[in-house]
């Protein structure tokens, strides 16, 4: 048990590409505490390992969802969602695995990539399949909108982090009177954009009508909607502010994988 238990854990980079319970029943025959059911498991795994056709098993059995050891859940590989599994009993972890497949497929067939920055945002459930092109990527790029006190409307970008994870600087675009400029505020240490640009920069999350104390991300498709006229986000404006925004992320990734995925790759 012992050699196959090493043998697993060579393959498998430790155990970091195991689903997590699979790596339990290799912790368990390391210290020779398996049952008989939990020995045919391990082979089952073993087998699996070796033979090279190894794949993580679905989440709660629904398609395309697994997790790490760390508690991040991945949509087709790409990290989305963390769950704390001590909270949950099994049924809610199906229902809430169930839920994020659901919002993930909808994302995809708005013909846009499925990423953590935007997957929280209610608006996109909203979205019919043919939304308008230009508000359809403007509205999945835009991960957090926000209101300077002045009145411009401020959209967040990727900005540079430090080796340790921590932002160095919060990027963002800002319109006002239809006229798109881009600008760089600093990030104290330990601290993230929102507070760059909430404690320094005199911003607020975005005001669209949805209830107290909730951020714009739980506001409805037509409440955003009614924030972009409001300050007079056209059709021009949006393909504009995409661009730029298309150009960020290219930049962003040319400069290497954000602390998130750095993250995940390690997991």
């Amino acid at each position: 048990m012992i050699e196959m238990s090493l043998e697993i854990l060579e393959r498998t980079r430790d155990g970091n590409d195991l689903e997590p319970f699979h790596l339990s029943l290799v912790q368990a025959a390391v210290n020779n505490h398996l049952t008989p059911h939990g020995i045919g498991a391990f082979r089952a795994v073993y087998d699996a390992v070796a033979s090279g056709q190894y794949t993580k098993p679905w989440l709660a059995g629904v398609e395309h969802v697994t997790r790490d050891h760390q508690g991040y859940i991945y949509w087709k590989g790409t990290s989305i969602e963390h769950f704390t599994f001590s909270v949950m009993d099994a049924n809610q972890l199906r229902q809430t695995t169930q839920h994020l497949a659901e919002k993930c497929r909808h994302i995809e067939a708005l013909g846009l990539p499925v990423c953590g920055r935007s997957y929280f945002n209610d608006w996109l459930q909203e979205m019919p399949l043919d939304f308008p092109r230009v508000y359809k990527e403007l509205l999945h790029l835009t991960g957090t909108l926000y209101d300077h006190e002045d009145g411009r409307a401020i959209f967040l970008m990727q900005g540079g982090a430090g080796k340790d994870g921590w932002p160095l600087e919060a990027s963002f675009l800002e319109v006002e009177g239809g006229v798109i400029t881009e600008r760089n505020l600093p990030v104290k240490f330990g601290d993230v954009e929102y507070h760059a640009l909430t404690g320094d920069y005199g911003c607020r999350l975005a005001r669209c009508g949805q209830a107290e104390h909730n951020g714009p991300g739980a506001a409805s498709l037509a409440q955003v909607l009614d924030w972009l006229e409001r300050h007079g986000i056209t059709q021009i404006i949006a393909q504009q502010l995409v661009e730029h925004l298309k150009t960020n992320l290219k930049a962003a990734d040319a400069a290497g994988p954000t602390p998130e995925q750095r993250m995940a790759n390690q997991a």
